[in-house]
């Protein structure tokens, strides 16, 4: 069975984060989550001039493709989260409890000593990222590729499987960190 990880505001909404997150999650690398908690907060870190057609296009492509990742509860569960004093951090640690998640993806650091306090490991999206490439490295690798194709390429733009590589590698250490861009710049197994 597949990971089970809820990803933050803050990891879905950089476009190309979230184009990376997504594209593992596709080819079933892990089982994403979220709540309209989250997706609300996404709403207000997108650009000021994303135009709200764009917005609702990509909540509902969201809603699409991942029809399983939306987590809810009762209302009275949020007063009910072990060791956690902020709201925020409340809501994130029911949703990693609701959805029985192994992870959170996140680049909070007070929510992660709030995570870590109940139990629920926070990584970093690079630190996240590293561990999908390292348990499926081949496959990590090709569904990033046909993404990197699909979504990051111009028209006609053709690149070779290394040079491909070497461009997501050097993405990945300016937008994610050095663990996943060491991976993704090591030759595949």
């Amino acid at each position: 069975m597949p990971i089970r990880a809820v990803l933050d505001a803050p990891a879905l909404t950089p476009p190309r984060v979230r184009d990376v997150l997504l594209a593992l999650a596709e080819d079933a690398l892990y089982r994403p989550y979220w709540s309209d908690g989250i997706v609300a907060e996404v709403e207000r870190r997108l650009p000021a001039h994303m135009s709200r057609p764009a917005r609702d296009f990509l909540f509902s492509e969201l809603d699409t493709a991942f029809p399983e990742a939306r987590v809810s509860w009762p209302a009275t569960v949020l007063r009910e989260v072990p060791y956690v004093s902020d709201p925020r951090d409340a809501h994130l640690t029911a949703v990693a409890l609701f959805a029985q998640a192994d992870v959170v993806v996140t680049t909070d650091a007070g929510l992660a000593r709030s995570l870590e306090r109940s139990g629920v490991e926070p990584q970093t999206p690079d630190a996240f990222v590293a561990y999908v490439l390292d348990a499926d490295p081949r496959r990590a690798v090709r569904v990033l590729h046909q993404m990197a194709r699909r979504r990051w390429l111009g028209p006609g733009e053709e690149l070779a499987d290394a040079a491909l590589r070497s461009r997501l590698a050097a993405w990945a250490r300016a937008a994610l960190g050095d663990n996943s861009a060491d991976l993704l710049a090591a030759d595949p197994p």
